[in-house]
């Protein structure tokens, strides 16, 4: 009994510092939280709790790492929108963000896809078979599209990429990725197309404060290439996002802050001006609608608008009081009552915020079927902030896509297994040609059966360094062995990577995906 109970001390101390580190984190202080989570580390040997303190750690330590390099953008514009449709205030084509169809991705949970008329190349995020979402890419000769394949090694984490945004040239790629190496929640990358690797780049992270320890979404450049736009849900309720627009400058300077006062100033990116004014008049006649409709679509939007805003309060104040309770320096009595008290109140703000939100979406619904809200007509669509200056305007979703979409051909016979025990090829010859294997890791002594986590047969291969290298599987493609990468991940090495030989001797990967 008194081992038990002295586990569970532990285990509730270990969730404790876990807790407080949290939430320092997302206070920007990031030294204090990587205390919290070394003296967390300290207290436990589970594996999974080990694993998620590891992670934390690294994200805590990459967010260190980037306050030497922060950046302090003009901000000309800031707004708050609801997490479903954000996407459609961005200064895009009018209906051009669209559900793809199931064939692509079969998910239920309605992720769009920014897909323009007349494009040749579709850039979507869509789950691999572990659930993870990663980017994948079709093209179209004009009547068919290809098979849907990974975009590249370099773009696929163990975690998830979604809102990739490809340039009308293909040659600069962004998205946003809580699997990268980051800060914490989706942060904000940008890879190059190497047209002499015929590859994608290695993702660069935008840094601070376009990433931060929210979810960072979507940056995007406007047409006239004026500002950039991003989403952010850093300083707001998580139903909703706010839009960021940055005046594009050839080069912002950068420089290290660790003060976390000041970062978090930063990364609040307040307009100079701040255009914080919402206006929902006529573009053209600058009077008040006078359709019913409209009038109570204003009036029910203004109201989910403040019930958010009120959400927000409650749930920062929440996080407030949790942090003190985790601190136990004050009346825990008193913390925990008022922490229920704060609970207690958000459920019927909660319930208010998602009537009013069903509301709001089935007068949007009407207004589509009747023809009140059109797309092409900017009289008629929603403005934000007409009088600051930058207007936010509301395009219309596209249609569901209909595409086209040739067989993915059969998947080639599986040259490995996971059992409960791995094993090493007695023989490691490779076929002659063109092959790929995945890069598992390198050791200066022989691996352990334990060390290759059940992977069977798994090729061991002493370098001309006087090191091991350990690799799994035997593909004849590229794209097979990308399809296969995430699980390896998975399994315990996040560091794995695709290599390549011709006739069984190793190349660089480039040259043996030119010659596909």
């Amino acid at each position: 009994m008194l081992l038990f109970s002295a586990a569970a001390g532990l285990r509730a101390q270990t969730d404790s510092l876990l807790a407080e580190g949290d939430s320092l984190h997302r206070s920007y202080r990031f030294e204090e939280a990587l205390e919290k989570y070394a003296r967390a580390s300290a207290l436990t040997t589970d594996a999974d709790t080990v694993r998620l303190l590891r992670d934390r750690m690294d994200r805590s330590q990459n967010a260190l790492n980037m306050t030497d390099f922060c950046a302090d953008p003009v901000v000309v514009a800031r707004e708050r929108f609801s997490r479903q449709d954000f996407f459609l205030f961005y200064p895009l084509k009018n209906q051009t963000w669209r559900l793809p169809p199931h064939s692509l991705d079969p998910s239920d949970d309605g992720f769009p896809t920014y897909a323009p008329r007349g494009g040749q190349s579709l850039c979507f995020s869509a789950p691999d078979g572990t659930g993870s979402r990663n980017l994948y890419v079709s093209q179209t000769d004009g009547s068919t599209w290809s098979a849907p394949a990974l975009m590249d090694e370099h773009l696929l984490s163990p975690g998830n990429e979604v809102f990739p945004m490809l340039s009308e040239d293909g040659k600069k790629l962004t998205f946003s990725s809580d699997g990268l190496h980051g800060m914490g929640g989706y942060d904000l990358y940008t890879s190059t197309w190497n047209e002499e690797a015929h590859a994608w780049d290695e993702p660069v992270n935008m840094g601070f404060p376009f990433s931060s320890p929210g979810d960072d979404f979507l940056l995007v450049d406007s047409p006239d290439g004026r500002y950039t736009l991003f989403a952010s849900n850093r300083d707001c309720s998580r139903d909703s996002v706010y839009i960021y627009v940055i005046e594009k400058q050839l080069f912002i300077p950068r420089i290290p802050m660790r003060d976390p006062v000041a970062l978090a100033r930063t990364a609040s990116l307040s307009p100079l001006n701040d255009p914080k004014r919402l206006d929902h008049r006529a573009a053209v006649s600058g009077e008040a609608p006078g359709n019913e409709d409209t009038r109570r679509y204003m009036q029910m939007t203004a109201e989910a608008r403040a019930l958010r805003d009120s959400i927000y309060l409650h749930e920062r104040k929440l996080d407030s009081l949790r942090l003190r309770l985790t601190a136990g320096t004050e009346d825990r009595t008193a913390l925990t009552s008022a922490i229920a008290d704060r609970e207690a109140a958000l459920a019927p703000l909660r319930h208010r915020l998602d009537e009013t939100s069903r509301a709001v979406r089935s007068i949007e619904q009407s207004f589509l079927q009747t023809g009140v809200v059109s797309g092409t007509n900017r009289a008629d669509r929603e403005f934000v902030g007409a009088r600051s200056s930058y207007t936010f305007s509301k395009n219309a979703p596209g249609a569901k896509l209909t595409l086209k979409v040739d067989s993915a051909p059969p998947a080639a016979a599986p040259t490995f297994q996971v059992g409960p025990i791995g094993r090493f090829a007695q023989d490691t010859t490779l076929p002659e040609g063109f092959v790929y294997q995945i890069l598992l890791f390198t050791s200066p002594r022989h691996a352990t059966l334990d060390e290759i986590k059940g992977l069977d047969p798994v090729y061991e291969r002493l370098t001309n360094a006087l090191r091991y290298t350990y690799s799994v599987g035997v593909f004849r493609t590229f794209n097979e062995a990308l399809q296969q990468l995430n699980s390896i991940r998975r399994l315990g090495f996040p560091e794995a990577e695709i290599t390549a030989y011709l006739d069984g001797k190793p190349i660089a990967v480039s040259l043996a995906r030119r010659s596909e």
